[in-house]
């Protein structure tokens, strides 16, 4: 489960296109951030996706990855011309395909080869049509999905929402948000041939003129478990508060959004942007990884968590022209890992859950100090993102979650109900998180 905001220029403080997504997946699954250089390849080479091994393109962009770890693709991401892609599960009526490209796949293949977002959808487009999409798509529980994308670079940003081989697209104008269900209607700019013909077949509607995207192929028991409506409605709202002025800091907000709940509690309430996972089966989803993204008015601008629970994590600058990861950040694994930076704040983030809304509340406190001062120096008009810069904030958000170890334990305990600790300690103990 996820939820992936977009506005252009139109709707921002100073012209740029902003976008966020936060990636929920399973509470333990390690998100790593990635960059990749741009590559030569020779004729006839192939490229290994997670599942399917498909014909490489002659020079493939360098790309911002926020990959989980055991996958190919990225749930997330961005390349050096500007292109951002965040993609969403969808649940439909259709049956999602045993094999083929998983959505996460497309969504790479797309950044390496477009260089714009039209080109980025394009490349979705011919290479779901082509190969398919589908395969297992879960760690450590299989799950199989359809699969929808925000894409957007400067001066553009289009919605595709896509069933098996079939697609619907739209360009935005503004803002748009994107959750665990089809927002697209009758409002597309353009279909797929079958897409309409395949829903008038299987009697979900009666002709093409009646025709709604998400009514006729949307599965309503695992949407609404998902609270997909409820999010979708959610961030679109956050957005239309402050559209025309939106800032980066305004999307950072909003992908840590619990609902406007001042007495927020991960194992008392859900289906918020920032999602908690609370049992193994209806709130088995975590935001994992956040990314935000300014793109436009003469600098692009990258900033990622790099761990779960955007509410609890801040974020650091990133990708800068010929930059690399910042000096020190090591990737994780399946195993927990005290040297890499994901299981270095996942060890604090899950003694956090004790003591909400006190932790969350000081926790919060620092974070906003550190990146108020962060996107002010970042973003100011002129300054270059050099490698120093990413070092040196990189550093600043470690001491920051390794401050939190220390002082958690001297914040007001708040004891969660009897399910939800044996929930988490369960992973604590598969994990090996004391």
């Amino acid at each position: 489960m996820c939820d992936t905001i977009v506005a252009l220029g139109t709707a921002t403080k100073n012209g740029a296109m902003l976008f966020g997504k936060n990636s929920d997946r399973e509470p333990d699954e390690v998100q790593n951030v990635v960059i990749i250089p741009r590559q030569q390849h020779r004729p006839g080479d192939m490229v290994k996706c997670t599942y399917l091994s498909i014909p490489q393109v002659e020079e493939t962009a360098r790309v911002l990855l926020c990959q989980p770890f055991w996958m190919w693709g990225a749930e997330m991401g961005a390349n050096e011309y500007g292109v951002v892609i965040g993609n969403e599960a969808l649940f439909t009526r259709e049956k999602p395909a045993a094999s083929g490209l998983l959505g996460m796949d497309l969504l790479r293949l797309a950044l390496e080869r477009g260089k714009t977002a039209r080109a980025a959808l394009d490349t979705i487009i011919q290479l779901l049509e082509q190969y398919g999409q589908g395969g297992n798509c879960g760690y450590r529980q299989k799950f199989l999905y359809m699969n929808s994308y925000l894409i957007a670079d400067a001066g553009e940003a289009y919605v595709l929402e896509t069933v098996k081989s079939w697609w619907a697209w739209k360009k935005i104008s503004d803002v748009w948000s994107i959750s665990n269900v089809i927002s697209l209607g009758g409002d597309f700019d353009a279909a797929s041939p079958g897409l309409i013909e395949n829903a008038i077949k299987k009697g979900w509607c009666k002709s093409e003129s009646n025709f709604d995207f998400s009514r006729c192929y949307s599965e309503p028991v695992v949407t609404w478990g998902a609270a997909a409506r409820k999010r979708q409605h959610c961030s679109g709202n956050l957005l239309a508060q402050n559209k025309g002025a939106l800032t980066s800091a305004d999307f950072m907000a909003i992908l840590r959004d619990h609902g406007g709940r001042q007495d927020f509690r991960p194992d008392k309430h859900s289906g918020t942007v920032c999602m908690h996972a609370a049992d193994k089966l209806i709130r088995r989803s975590q935001s994992v990884a956040s990314l935000v993204t300014r793109v436009g008015a003469g600098e692009n601008h990258f900033y990622v968590t790099g761990a779960s629970n955007p509410c609890l994590s801040p974020f650091y600058p990133v990708f800068g022209p010929g930059t690399a990861n910042p000096v020190g950040y090591l990737q994780g694994a399946a195993e927990y890992d005290p040297e890499t930076y994901w299981w270095q704040c996942e060890k604090p983030h899950r003694r956090a859950l004790w003591h909400f809304p006190a932790a969350l509340k000081e926790m919060q406190c620092s974070i906003t100090e550190y990146e108020q001062e962060m996107l002010q120096t970042v973003e100011q008009p002129g300054a270059a993102l050099n490698q120093a810069t990413i070092d040196r904030y990189f550093n600043r958000v470690r001491m920051i979650v390794g401050d939190w170890t220390g002082r958690l334990d001297r914040m007001p305990a708040a004891t969660p109900g009897f399910l939800f600790r044996r929930y988490w300690q369960g992973y604590n103990r598969l994990n090996g998180i004391e």
